[in-house]
């Protein structure tokens, strides 16, 4: 479903059908701010995007046109012209299949979501001395704009860094790992090191071994700070990277397609929160919150269904 469905679903249990009158008691900017609502929501109970190695997406848009090249720090990365194709959904898989096809140093990888082409830096390649910086070439009326995302997956830790700076978008890290350190290093709080060594924060520069995740201000302290200049890989759950906006109601929500008819639910929870006497009613705000509850719960009985049977006791492969 494309942001249009989803919204015209809700407003039909809202029995706010769209008008040309602009007397919708629910006006659309509002139930697309509900959307992301309702995606983030869902992110965060179910764990639904894990990241690793990610540096950055582009999304396409227009009707026409081609993309060109793709390119990071300088290195193309796509093995040639795309060319608008049926859909710009159609046209980012295809954009992505090209960063696929193709082997540059260091090499990438990318994989869609909707319009938006999430690209992925593949380990042991390398890394460009400079960082990660991506851009896109296009022509004919085709456009893809591009967002670095320095503090998601990959970072470069200073010299005597205490403090890395994280994306806003991380819900939370399961593996940090510097790269000269053989194994990833394990996360602690401050209570943490506080009963270990009350004198942690004036450590001097050494080997990492441990790492402080700070989400309220989107950062992570780097315990001791590194006497390198390091490069770091981390593994995290995130939100949602691009948000919905009104000024494409074609675009299709990041989250799974399976999981689309339950965003209203969480729409409609936020619709009856709207503090107006026409709008506020928060006895059925919170039966859609009990809906959205039950799905989730669904969801999740479904996911441990799917893996039931994964999970066993062997060493993986290459490891004895």
């Amino acid at each position: 479903m494309n942001l249009q469905e989803i919204i015209g679903l809700t407003q039909y249990r809202l029995d706010d059908a769209i008008t040309t009158n602009n007397k919708n008691k629910w006006s659309v900017p509002e139930l697309v701010e509900y959307a992301n609502d309702a995606q983030d929501e869902l992110a965060r109970r179910l764990y639904l995007f894990h990241e690793s190695d990610t540096i950055g997406y582009l999304v396409v848009s227009g009707s026409a046109g081609q993309v060109d090249s793709v390119s990071v720090s300088g290195v193309v990365i796509t093995s040639g012209v795309v060319v608008f194709s049926a859909s710009t959904a159609n046209t980012a898989r295809l954009v992505a299949a090209g960063i696929n096809a193709h082997t540059s140093s260091p090499n990438y990888r990318a994989v869609v979501r909707g319009t938006v082409v999430v690209i992925r830096a593949i380990p042991g390649t390398g890394y460009p001395a400079a960082g990660y910086a991506i851009t896109a070439v296009t022509s004919g009326g085709l456009t893809a704009v591009v967002t670095d995302l320095p503090g998601l997956c990959r970072q470069v830790i200073a010299v005597g860094q205490r403090h890395i700076a994280l994306s806003d978008r991380i819900i939370k890290i399961t593996r940090f790992k510097p790269l000269s350190s053989t194994r990833p290093i394990d996360g602690y709080t401050k209570e943490d090191y506080d009963a270990a060594d009350p004198r942690w924060e004036s450590r001097v520069n050494g080997v990492p071994g441990g790492y402080i995740p700070d989400y309220e201000n989107n950062e992570v302290i780097v315990v001791p700070p590194s006497m390198t200049v390091d490069n770091v890989e981390m593994d995290c759950y995130r939100l949602p990277l691009v948000r919905l906006s009104p000024a494409d109601l074609s675009a299709i929500p990041e989250v799974p397609e399976i999981l689309h008819r339950v965003m209203p639910s969480w729409m409609l929870r936020q619709s009856f929160l709207k503090n107006d006497e026409e709008t506020l009613d928060l006895a059925r705000s919170k039966s859609w919150e009990a809906e959205f509850d039950r799905q989730v719960e669904a969801w999740k009985v479904e996911k441990v269904r799917r893996m039931a049977g994964s999970a066993t006791n062997r060493i993986p492969g290459g490891l004895m």
